[in-house]
């Protein structure tokens, strides 16, 4: 593994770095490796269009044309009002 130094830290930012490594019994090197890969997994996560996510989830599945053309008579429909919940 490589090591990094990492200068110009703000004396806040090392302190809750120390508190969060305390927390989680890890040592500060080990706390700042896992907060760097969550930040991330985050951000890249974001940066997923929606249309592909869905994708991932669905794969290949296909409407049927049955379904197809039941979505295409639901559209013709009146709209249904809201449920009454009393």
């Amino acid at each position: 593994m490589g090591d990094m130094l990492i200068r110009g830290i703000n004396p806040e930012l090392k302190r809750r770095l120390e508190e969060s490594a305390r927390l989680n019994k890890r040592s500060l090197s080990e706390e700042a490796v896992v907060l760097m890969q969550k930040g991330f997994a985050t951000q890249f996560a974001s940066a997923e269009k929606a249309g592909d996510r869905l994708y991932s989830l669905v794969g290949d599945d296909r409407f049927t044309n049955d379904e197809i053309q039941e979505i295409a008579r639901s559209r013709s429909e009146a709209d249904r009002g809201p449920p009454d919940f009393r």
